[in-house]
């Protein structure tokens, strides 16, 4: 929004740049860290700038304390450069950085913003230096880069039945771990289910333990969705031909039925080795004739 450079915040804190992430920040430390009652309104709408201006008014000491600590623990906006808009990486980032502050943000306001967004807000937030922030933000970036290795866990499920795998996880986890999708919504492709699996605190190994189960039960419903295409025949064959029959599923390394199958398709297909009936003798036309003729002479 555009705001009136002479508003009463921009008198109140001349020298500020005042956007939308200082205004935030101001909002939530006078709510969070002061316990001042706010009324709630939109983000940098001319009504929050007007309250925090009047509260700050009223109270000078919070004043000259925000103007300090502004200087001291407010990371440069480069500093975050590496994460991203929208989608799962700050979504993740957010819930971690939500654990290692400790902070609990219930504001309608903080709400309002993006993942990234949040993510800047709680580390603005937390009561802790300059120093200790730059830290705490660079780990969190390794820890999702080791985080992200462990996709190779769900590579699985990324092809075209993707849909259909991840239905049969969903099925199986809320059979056999309730515990995890008691509070999920169900997850229908790829990347929903990474997003779940990011903030179900399964560990590593539980999660590749889940998988290897849900790969299972996918192979056996396969099996039989391809049973239900066959049909079993009962016959009795001479024992030479039985004989056979079990040196050449031994020499192929196939099973008796798969030996009968692909001999059956490859004579259907080539017809080499079964004779073909001539199709019966019929009466050409002349003989019909004659014969006609012949019995007409009768």
């Amino acid at each position: 929004m555009v705001v009136d450079e002479m508003d009463l915040l921009s008198q109140e804190l001349p020298g500020w740049s005042l956007n939308e992430r200082e205004v935030a920040w101001l909002w939530l430390t006078l709510e969070n860290r002061e316990r001042i009652q706010m009324d709630e309104c939109q983000l940098n709408s001319q009504t929050m700038r007007d309250q925090i201006a009047r509260t700050l008014k009223r109270n000078p000491r919070v004043a000259r304390g925000l103007e300090r600590a502004r200087d001291r623990e407010l990371l440069p906006d480069e500093a975050f450069n590496w994460v991203e808009k929208s989608g799962r990486q700050p979504k993740w980032l957010v819930a971690q950085a939500a654990k290692r502050t400790g902070l609990r943000i219930r504001s309608s306001v903080f709400r309002t913003l993006t993942d990234k967004e949040q993510l800047i807000a709680l580390l603005d937030l937390w009561n802790r230096d300059f120093g200790q922030k730059e830290i705490s933000l660079r780990r969190l970036s390794d820890a999702w880069t080791e985080h992200a290795r462990s996709d190779r866990i769900f590579r699985w499920f990324k092809d075209k039945d993707e849909r259909a795998k991840c239905a049969l996880a969903w099925s199986w986890l809320e059979k056999n771990k309730p515990r995890l999708t008691s509070r999920a919504e169900p997850f229908t492709k790829h990347t929903e289910l990474l997003e779940f699996f990011d903030h179900s605190e399964a560990s590593d190994g539980e999660k590749e333990l889940y998988i290897e189960k849900i790969k299972r039960r996918w192979s056996t419903q396969k099996t039989r969705e391809k049973a239900v295409e066959k049909k079993q025949y009962n016959f009795v064959l001479p024992l030479s031909v039985n004989a056979v029959l079990d040196k050449l599923a031994e020499e192929h390394q196939l099973s008796r039925t798969k030996v009968l199958e692909q001999l059956i398709l490859r004579e259907e297909q080539h017809e080499q080795y079964l004779p073909r009936n001539s199709p019966r003798d019929e009466p050409s036309e002349a003989s019909s004739i004659g014969g006609a003729k012949s019995g007409a002479k009768f």
